[in-house]
């Protein structure tokens, strides 16, 4: 029954970010090309029509980070070989993947609403790369081959948005990659939006609140990921030399 909760949440971590990813990037773009979010200047009357697809992304995120969480607890306590996850560790794995998600998908957002054609380049050659970088690693998910590829190319699409490990051994390396990686994406769109953003509908002032929020986001979450490594991974903290990896 364990084996088969942790299959059930897989799925269901492959439909909520086949769903209500793109859903969120999505809403985020609208928002910011209609300028109905405003920082730092209380709630004008035309926030009131945009608090609902406020509401919808902000469940739309928060559904993401708490799949990934409780995917990652499941697997621990179906397997007898690995220590189960605390509770706590399973808090901090959820604030972790929800600032660096909200990062990656402002960055989208920001670079979508500008350059929606070049968005769609970027996305398919990340995914492209992303996958291919899977397949190497040989993951063994499946019972054949070509289901094999098959959930590589689907988990590429959770790569577009956040790390997921689907590799057994030690990550740590795999993840900084990725992380160093994605810091530059997030970097490189939110630094073009911010040249070619429309100044007549974004003020100055609301496009340097929408960078910090983009960085510090990240930051964030880069933070909680090191808490959840040095002092509530299950194997104990990851500069432990007994400790398996990350």
């Amino acid at each position: 029954m364990m084996f088969e909760s942790a299959d059930i949440s897989m799925l269901r971590l492959l439909e909520t970010f086949l769903k209500s990813a793109p859903q969120l990037v999505l809403q985020l773009s609208i928002m910011v090309q209609q300028n109905r979010i405003e920082p730092l200047q209380g709630v004008p009357a035309g926030w009131r029509r945009g608090l609902t697809p406020g509401l919808s992304a902000s469940a739309s995120l928060l559904s993401l980070a708490w799949m990934i969480a409780s995917y990652q607890k499941v697997l621990r306590d179906s397997r007898e070989d690995k220590m189960p996850m605390s509770y706590k560790g399973a808090v901090v794995q959820i604030l972790w993947h929800l600032f660096t998600i909200a990062a990656r998908a402002i960055a989208f957002a920001l670079f979508a609403s500008v350059f929606q054609l070049y968005f769609g380049i970027f996305i398919v050659t990340h995914w492209c790369i992303m996958t291919f970088w899977i397949i190497q690693g040989e993951t063994d998910f499946c019972m054949s081959k070509w289901e094999e590829i098959i959930y590589n190319m689907v988990v590429g699409i959770i790569y577009i948005f956040c790390w997921f490990n689907v590799k057994e051994g030690r990550s740590r390396y795999r993840m900084c990659i990725y992380y160093v990686i994605t810091l530059s994406e997030n970097a490189a769109l939110t630094i073009l939006w911010f040249l070619y953003y429309d100044r007549e509908t974004t003020s100055d002032f609301d496009a340097l609140i929408l960078v910090c929020v983009v960085s510090s986001s990240f930051a964030l979450g880069i933070f909680f990921m090191f808490i959840y490594y040095c002092l509530l991974h299950p194997n104990g903290p990851m500069f432990n030399p007994r400790a398996g990896g990350c």
